[in-house]
């Protein structure tokens, strides 16, 4: 293979809270609400700060730690502990992400946290591999699009490896920051309202830390062949197609108001963007897709 290398500099501004998660999530016994602001303190820092008030504090709070465990009755909250016992100290390390409303109405009462991805500095970024599955589906349905399109795409026997992303590499974000972050309610909507519901809205008890609306993120994208380079070359006109596309399958069926308008070239990432902005969209067998309960009725 011929040498070959390009690079480009790329800037990802977020139009709406975004969410990745890193698979873990806080308790009401391990965040602090107070003074409109979310305090998650660094465990071992807490710990070892109640155990210098003395082996009394300390039973108290392992025994705090581990009420209502394993079944459904209200758990208690790590404010109330430390109101209780007269723990005034907030010096426990950690974080802070300032309350905006967008969290829950009942402000301080979220039963869980799903916690964003971060670095091993505690710093939050979007992983390079949530950016290329993005980028991919989007190639997938506008550069390789035709029914009987091959797709070059992994090893395949007694074949030449041959495949077109493995010449794609796609770096982390930059890090962000803490202060970055946002708490967020996740909210469904329906087209079709249930007669027994006033509102389409529907509001969950499912929290998440979301990077802020209108942050710039940073990453690059290196290639290593003239094919690959192509692809990236137009990869901004394939991202407005693909929205085109989205739209008029997905989009179009929802009132004007919850349709978000294109704003250059657009590119969906991270929990909560649905089916459509995640899959090859015109090779969907929607009947296919589960079973009973599970199964996708509609789009």
């Amino acid at each position: 293979m011929k040498s070959y290398f390009k690079k480009y500099n790329f800037t990802l501004i977020t139009m709406a809270p975004l969410h990745i998660g890193s698979g873990n999530f806080y308790t009401q016994k391990e965040y602090i609400y107070e003074n409109n602001q979310y305090l998650f303190p660094d465990k071992v820092q807490l710990y070892q700060k109640i155990v210098k008030l003395g082996p009394n504090y300390q039973k108290k709070y392992e025994e705090f730690l581990l009420q209502n465990v394993g079944n459904n009755t209200p758990k208690s909250r790590l404010i109330d502990f430390l109101n209780d016992n007269k723990i005034k100290s907030r010096d426990f390390g950690g974080y802070v992400i300032q309350a905006t409303g967008f969290e829950t109405e009942k402000k301080g009462q979220l039963n869980q946290i799903s916690q964003f991805v971060r670095d091993p500095y505690g710093n939050p970024y979007i992983p390079g591999s949530s950016l290329k599955g993005a980028i991919r589906t989007i190639l997938v349905n506008e550069k390789f699009a035709e029914k009987d399109q091959d797709i070059p795409w992994g090893a395949r026997k007694s074949e030449k490896f041959n495949d077109i992303f493995h010449e794609i590499y796609v770096s982390d974000s930059q890090p962000l920051k803490n202060e970055d972050l946002i708490l967020t309610q996740k909210w469904d909507f329906s087209k079709e309202k249930s007669p027994r519901k006033t509102s389409p809205t529907t509001s969950l008890p499912v929290f998440r830390e979301c990077l802020r609306p209108l942050l710039a993120v940073r990453f690059v994208i290196q290639v290593q062949t003239s094919r690959a380079a192509e692809l990236i070359d137009s990869l901004m006109d394939y991202a407005e197609k693909f929205y085109q596309r989205y739209k008029n399958k997905f989009l179009i069926d929802f009132p004007s108001e919850y349709q978000q308008d294109n704003i250059y070239a657009p590119l969906y990432l991270g929990a909560g963007s649905g089916l459509w902005t995640k899959t090859d969209i015109d090779h969907v067998k929607i009947e296919e897709i589960g079973q009973g309960k599970l199964k996708m009725k509609g789009k």
